[in-house]
């Protein structure tokens, strides 16, 4: 009995409980009822998922199914019969390799903040609970949903993600900053994904950036001018197909539906399918690409820079290579700010390098405990038995690091990286120094935080602390004798744009830019994101 309906569905593909029984029935000549009869008493290796569905059904599959492509697709095609929601999550987790940020989860997988349509974390949820998906953190990232295949898949991911994140980001600032300097957008009233704990909306739907628009077609002049929307969502793959821009797609018609208010949809790729492209502009949306808003040079830039953050090495040339990206890509301010803190990185990798004469050190290594209690080491350097673990913070001369970010270095990273560290055979006694490399300034309570543990470190002579400032760092970089690496230090950190200015003005806007306003250079995403003034952190935009 159930060697017929593992045959069947190995034959066909995991099924949801109506088609198989039909199936069955067919093959075997039986009637409906017989067919439901057998597909109730079945046994293992034929399984089927807890998830709900229209009329009772179950989705079933065969063990050996469970996690390949064509398990994914036909669980895709099913949820997508039921309803959609839980199609549209999968799909935007296909979209973007198997990982996505939780933040980013609502606007990617078009989920509605309306009561009535079912909520990002409740199909999380579901999800998890049938083993099929996962919530994880990343360092560098956050909180994530990824599928379920183990931790060395996982490690897989990452490189990937990080690098399609970061690249996203800059894209985001460029795109910002072009629709600004165009009057796509109110100026001062942009929002974008990351910059504070509430998604950019408008009505019920998240997107990766928005801004009211006051352009002729868009806003309503009859009484009071009411403002239309831009609302824009990027995914930087290699090639986007129609299933990627469906849940955008959906956001778009349906928010048509609900609502009298005129929006401006964009949505940006590197390149589209023919049905994709097809099926963006039936709906009215422009079908950007980074060539066609920016031109050859920094869409190739932006490839580049996926390339060089997935195979970071640490070396001389990787540096002069990402200053040249830095140079492309940094045209706004805040695009900029998203790369000083992986430029400072790259920076820091090169002098290791060649302290320890040419032993190419780690970087972005991962530690992690149960999934979700991790740890990032930003370049690491095991030679001659000496372990040196290295925190960069690229800030702004003369500014303070969060004490919080210090805090986190000294009494949750260390730790984990310690315990990881010693527990290899190999490094049980291992030398381990911990170093903050820091372009900034610490406050009074951080260097009171830093003392009281490198006296307890010191003690206990276990591991070393040390922090070392902007002019030690330049120092140090002196004394490798490489004067590019140090114009590069000086240029774009000692002496970065906004680094001695008290305040700048729009002549024509006359809107102020104060330090609130100015990007971070910190290598660190977890303090990235509250570099915008009070006005452009303004709630969702509602219709």
């Amino acid at each position: 009995m159930s060697k017929e309906l593992a045959e069947l569905l190995l034959e066909h593909g995991p099924q949801l409980s109506g088609p198989l029984c039909g199936l069955l029935a067919q093959k075997k000549g039986l009637s409906a009822d017989a067919a439901r009869q057998r597909l109730a008493r079945r046994r293992s290796p034929v399984k089927f998922l807890t998830l709900p569905f229209a009329k009772r059904a179950r989705f079933f599959y065969v063990d050996s199914q469970f996690g390949s492509p064509q398990f994914w697709t036909r669980l895709s095609e099913a949820l997508e019969s039921n309803g959609g929601a839980y199609s549209r999550l999968i799909k935007a987790l296909n979209a973007r390799g198997g990982i996505i940020p939780l933040s980013h989860l609502a606007a990617a997988a078009a989920t509605s903040a309306d009561r009535k349509q079912i909520a990002a974390p409740e199909m999380v949820e579901r999800l998890v609970e049938v083993r099929l998906v996962e919530e994880i953190t990343l360092p560098g990232i956050g909180p994530c949903l990824a599928y379920a295949k183990g931790a060395s898949y996982i490690d897989e991911l990452v490189p990937d993600a990080k690098a399609r994140l970061v690249c996203e980001s800059v894209l985001l600032e460029s795109v910002k900053d072009w629709a600004a300097k165009l009057g796509l957008g109110s100026y001062g009233s942009f929002m974008l994904r990351g910059e504070s704990q509430s998604a950019p909306m408008v009505s019920k739907f998240a997107w990766d950036m928005t801004a009211p628009s006051y352009l002729a077609h868009l806003a309503d002049w009859s009484d009071k001018p009411k403002p239309g929307f831009l609302a824009v969502d990027v995914l930087l793959k290699q090639h986007v197909e129609l299933a990627d821009v469906q849940p955008f797609l959906y956001k778009c018609t349906s928010l048509r539906k609900v609502s009298r208010a005129r929006c401006l949809y964009i949505f940006i790729a590197h390149r589209y399918s023919l049905e994709a492209l097809n099926a963006l502009r039936a709906a009215g949306i422009v079908p950007a690409t980074v060539v066609s808003l920016f031109g050859k040079e920094v869409a190739e830039a932006l490839l580049t820079l996926a390339s060089v953050l997935r195979e970071a090495a640490g070396t001389v040339k990787d540096v002069e290579k990402f200053e040249l990206l830095f140079t492309t890509l940094g045209r706004s301010e805040g695009a900029a700010g998203r790369l000083r803190g992986a430029l400072f990185e790259f920076i820091v990798a090169a002098v290791v390098r060649i302290q320890k004469g040419d032993a190419v050190p780690d970087m972005n290594k991962i530690y992690r405990e149960q999934g979700k209690d991790v740890a990032e080491v930003d370049v690491r350097s095991i030679a001659n038995g000496t372990g040196r673990f290295i925190e960069c913070k690229g800030l702004l001369p003369g500014h303070l690091l969060d004490d919080a970010e210090v805090d986190k270095w000294l009494k949750r990273r260390i730790p984990v990286v310690r315990k990881h560290t010693v527990a290899n055979p190999e490094w049980a006694n291992l030398k381990c120094v911990f170093e903050m490399w820091l372009t900034g300034e610490l406050s009074q309570t951080g260097k009171s935080l830093v003392e009281e543990a490198k006296k307890a470190a010191s003690e206990g002579k276990k591991q070393t602390i040390e922090v070392y400032g902007p002019r030690e760092i330049e120092e140090m970089i002196e004394n490798t004798g490489d004067k590019n690496l140090l114009k590069v230090f000086r240029d774009h950190f000692l002496n970065a744009p906004l680094a001695n200015l008290a305040e700048l003005g729009n002549p024509v806007s006359k809107r102020r830019i104060n330090q609130f306003d100015r990007a971070p250079l910190t290598g660190n995403s977890g303090a990235d994101n509250n570099r915008h003034s009070q006005e452009e952190n303004t709630p969702g935009h509602s219709i």
